[in-house]
């Protein structure tokens, strides 16, 4: 039997606390690379680029997503079969070329460092695929700070089905009631609240939008502010 969300494996010591990192807009700004994706598929139809700006702000939302975008703001129609096309050229170009212009946001390595000296685990939970996220970090060289990296394929369920987070704080080896997500949409606040975990929105992200400015536990607009004090009394509520 797969244990409870809340219930980590049986040890002689209680779980570390836990804080949960979204990956796209939270720590790592990986909107150029997706851009430069984008721009390709669009290349590939003979339409032009979108404007880096334009796209930011759907980055976290995925290949399907940006894909739609980029063909509604030029009114041109996208058939199941083109976006199906399209989403392939994408992937292969993304994972191609991940880590060209991605670089953490600023502040968020020394912050994972305090967090670290604070008695904290890390640990990912992020819509991209497993192995891209995988990937990114790796290149990054960040990808060993984190007890695990569970993406969009990892589970049976992706955010903000509370199955995403609940399995990456189980992989971890924690609990819940020690857990706090730290992400940039509704999204993240949204697979939080499912399981009654804290949430720290990161309002530099790409989609910090009024609802999960509201509904998230503590709003921060820069990484000096993640300390594990907070997420300590975050925990305490």
């Amino acid at each position: 039997m797969s244990p409870s969300f809340d219930q980590p494996a049986r040890s002689e010591t209680p779980p570390r606390p836990l804080a949960v990192f979204d990956l796209d807009g939270t720590l790592v700004d990986t909107a150029p690379d997706l851009s430069a994706s984008l721009d390709h598929c669009l290349a590939a139809v003979g339409m032009a680029p979108v404007p880096l700006e334009l796209i930011r702000p759907h980055a976290g939302h995925g290949a399907r997503v940006m894909i739609r975008k980029a063909y509604e703001w030029v009114d041109r129609p996208l058939g199941d079969d083109e976006l199906g096309e399209q989403v392939v050229r994408f992937l292969a170009h993304y994972e191609a070329h991940i880590c060209v212009r991605s670089r953490p946001f600023d502040g968020v390595v020394a912050a994972m460092d305090r967090l670290e000296r604070d008695g904290f685990t890390l640990a990912v939970c992020t819509n991209k695929y497993e192995h891209l996220a995988v990937k990114l970090l790796g290149e990054l060289g960040l990808a060993d700070r984190f007890a695990t990296i569970c993406g969009a394929d990892t589970f049976g369920g992706r955010k903000p089905d509370p199955m995403h987070l609940g399995g990456t704080i189980a992989r971890a080896g924690a609990a819940a009631a020690t857990s706090v997500m730290i992400g940039d949409t509704m999204t993240d606040v949204a697979a939080a609240l499912a399981l009654d975990v804290p949430s720290i929105l990161i309002d530099f992200g790409y989609a910090p939008d009024a609802e999960a400015r509201a509904k998230a536990s503590r709003v921060i607009e820069t990484y000096s502010e993640l300390k594990g004090a907070l997420l300590h009394q975050l925990m305490r509520r």
